[in-house]
């Protein structure tokens, strides 16, 4: 049960988010490649010797974060036609998609990737010296050396995975296989039905069980359902079961009758699920039952049973976000026989595990899973896969040693300046919403009042003491792991709220709103160039990290985080006709970005994005209102970067933080199962909504970077 928050910036990717002119014809205010030259001034007079033209400033001479703008933006476009071609067009004619990668961003992908690099000399350092330092520093040593020690993995086999075949052959009931359905969930394996712990949506002081509907090998419902006229989403569907059958072969675990078994039970599962739009409002995801209440819902699961098995007999409070779901799962699982349902689930523990088994089963797993679904080329080394498997596994562990070398403290006191701007910036926007009545108005202002944001690192680091790693078995370390991190959640459950402990490890590219806290968080990770630094004009800072900023702020006052008050409680707390207004809003931000088709057939989910989309204008436009706040009280205005106004240089830092590369595939993926518009879009749908950017590049009206038509929420 990992800890997932309910309003990410940028989650990780799945493993394991046009016109040109001459520049002569640009109107005043964009950038212009030649100089303007006063033609008709002295007409009537002898022309007095032209004053001397300094030499452009060769590229050397100018600052790097200078050149490394100029040199990945395309300046011969037009930023009122495509301002993403305009400010991302150098970076994605250089740059080429990582042969082990999907998906790759100038601002996430890069800083990651040099967070992987530095985290590997780490690693490397514990397991070569696991005696020099704490038990901790033992335990990342470990982790890492036996993920990397092949002919161990090689050895070792599937061996570890004997007990979970074992108790999944030894039930012979119903009851007995959702016993067993607990302990495999324990173990990190996603069947069935999933969950995690977090706050009650009527009491966020008290911590209860979510269930929700998972455990599908495919990323979502609808590839098991391609459109009669989705020739590669067939084609998929119909290698999957062939993987499957070779897993279980290579596994020695079972063959064709096991996996179209398994298959068979995937498919129904994906009929029974439910659109993932359809679970962005939470009055409707919200039920609340005790434990009485679940049995009566699924009668046919035997939930006295499972909780045990997975170290929850204590539960007693239980959210269950789709109550429909679980009644036709329990109907579904008595009726259908019990060697289809064991195969499922002897299926889902070799895909779950596949990528930490012998090579043979890690090759054919990324075959499909990595070449076929997600488009990527290569496997990526393995050490960059062992990284990644200890910075999951022990995210804290490694990154209270992260932070010692790679987070100052400078940086953590711009953070916290820009963030206390940009919360004056949005109550400063306030007055002008139209939408908003003032008694709303002023709960607005209260509920930004109590924000609570983190920065950096936890205060207080996670206990890892009680979970052993072995140094020769890296499988057996994973499950271990997977357990130990089951179980730290679990035990929350049914408890008070603990508003210390952090969502996210502090390595981590990325950011997070927590509705039901009313908090927001800033890994040490994101912190980083491009997105951030502190010797960075402000212009930069406030376009690239203020923008992160005040999209997690506008998260609490997005479709869905709107619906928490300031303590956090699920309630209705604005006037009713401000509740229209503000809907009507959001439905012309869902259409705008519904028309856009980055796949040939497959359009950006204008409702499955909404809540991401909201943050992005609005974000986007509160970090410039306070970016131009901090700007009058800067001595030095001279530009930054030669060529840009300070203004054109915080929408151009702003996209250059989403120049993206993504296959085909990858791109198809986040379409159809993330809430996050692909990165060309987040730059374009953003960038068009907000007159302040028409007006920094002195966009004419009815341009396509400038509609006549736009949607202001925030």
């Amino acid at each position: 049960m990992p800890k997932v928050p309910p309003a990410g910036y940028f989650p990780p990717m799945h493993t394991p988010p046009f016109a040109h002119v001459p520049a002569a014809s640009a109107a005043p205010g964009r950038l212009a490649l030649l100089p303007l030259v006063a033609a008709l001034a002295l007409a009537c007079k002898p022309a007095p010797p032209p004053a001397p033209v300094p030499e452009p400033a060769k590229p050397v001479e100018l600052p790097a974060y200078a050149q490394a703008v100029l040199r990945d933006m395309d300046a011969k476009a037009d930023p009122c036609a495509d301002f993403y071609q305009y400010a991302c067009g150098g970076w994605t004619a250089n740059t080429k998609l990582p042969g082990d990668k999907s998906r790759w961003t100038r601002s996430f992908s890069t800083i990651t990737e040099e967070n992987d690099n530095f985290i590997k000399a780490l690693l490397e350092k514990a397991a070569a010296n696991p005696g020099g330092g704490d038990a901790d520093w033992k335990r990342m040593g470990d982790a890492y050396g036996a993920c990397m020690d092949e002919a161990a993995v090689e050895a070792a086999g599937t061996k570890a995975l004997d007990p979970l075949f074992a108790a999944i052959d030894g039930a012979k009931t119903l009851p007995e296989l959702v016993k067993v359905i607990g302990q495999l969930q324990r173990h990190g394996v996603d069947v069935f039905w999933g969950g995690s712990v977090d706050g009650d949506f009527a009491d966020p002081g008290l911590q209860v069980l979510h269930l929700t509907q998972t455990g599908l090998g495919l990323p979502d419902r609808d590839y098991y359902m391609p459109k009669p006229e989705d020739t590669k989403g067939k084609e998929l569907l119909a290698a999957y079961p062939l993987h499957m059958q070779k897993v279980f072969e290579l596994a020695g675990k079972g063959g064709k009758a096991d996996a179209d078994k398994a298959l068979k039970v995937e498919m129904e599962l994906a009929k029974l699920h439910k659109p993932r739009a359809e679970l962005r409002d939470p009055t409707k995801t919200y039920n609340k039952l005790d434990r009485v209440g679940l049995k009566k819902l699924a009668p046919e699961i035997d939930w006295d049973g499972w909780l045990a098995a997975s170290h929850g007999a204590h539960v007693q409070d239980i959210n269950v976000e789709v109550p429909e779901v679980y009644d036709a799962l329990g109907q579904y699982m008595k009726k259908a026989k019990l060697d289809e349902l064991k195969a499922y689930m002897k299926w889902a523990v070799l895909r779950d595990t596949a990528s930490h088994l012998p090579n043979t089963i890690v090759e054919a797993d990324f075959a499909f899973f990595g070449k076929q679904l997600q488009g990527q080329a290569e496997l990526s080394p393995r050490w960059k896969r062992c990284v990644r498997a200890t910075n999951s596994k022990l995210g804290e562990v490694v990154g209270r040693f992260y932070v010692q070398e790679r987070f100052g403290g400078a940086s953590k006191d711009v953070a916290r300046t820009m963030i206390g701007d940009i919360q004056v910036a949005f109550e400063q926007g306030l007055p002008s919403l139209v939408w908003m009545d003032e008694t709303t108005r002023q709960r607005a202002i209260d509920k930004k009042n109590t924000l609570v944001f983190k920065i950096g690192y936890p205060d207080k680091w996670e206990d890892y003491s009680s979970l052993s790693i072995q140094r020769g078995d890296h499988l057996a370390n994973l499950l271990a792991a997977n357990a130990f991190a089951h179980d730290d959640q679990i035990a929350l459950a049914s408890k008070p709220t603990d508003r210390s402990r952090w969502f996210m490890p502090p390595q981590l590219v990325n950011a997070y709103y927590h509705p039901l806290l009313n908090e927001m968080a800033f890994p040490a990770g994101i912190l980083q160039p491009p997105f951030f630094d502190a010797s960075y004009p402000s212009a930069m800072n406030y376009g690239a990290i203020g923008m992160v900023i005040g999209h997690e702020l506008t998260h609490g006052f997005d479709d869905q985080g709107s619906q928490f008050d300031p303590q956090g409680k699920l309630s209705d707390w604005w006037s009713a006709d401000a509740r229209k207004r503000f809907e009507e809003r959001t439905a012309c931000v869902s259409s705008a970005y519904g028309q856009y088709e980055p796949v040939p057939g497959t359009k950006i989910n204008g409702d499955l994005t909404l809540g991401e989309n909201i943050a992005d204008i609005g974000g986007l436009r509160v970090a410039y209102r306070a970016w131009k706040s901090r700007r009058a009280q800067e001595p030095n205005q001279a530009p930054s970067v030669p060529g840009l106004t300070e203004d054109q240089l915080f929408f151009v830092a702003f996209a250059q933080g989403w120049c993206t590369l993504s296959t085909a595939e990858a791109t198809k993926e986040q379409l159809l199962s993330d809430p996050h518009s692909p990165g060309q879009y987040r730059v374009i749908g953003t960038a068009t909504q907000l007159p302040e950017f028409a007006a920094a590049f002195s966009c004419p009206a009815g341009a396509a970077m400038a509609p006549a038509k736009t949607c202001e929420v925030w």
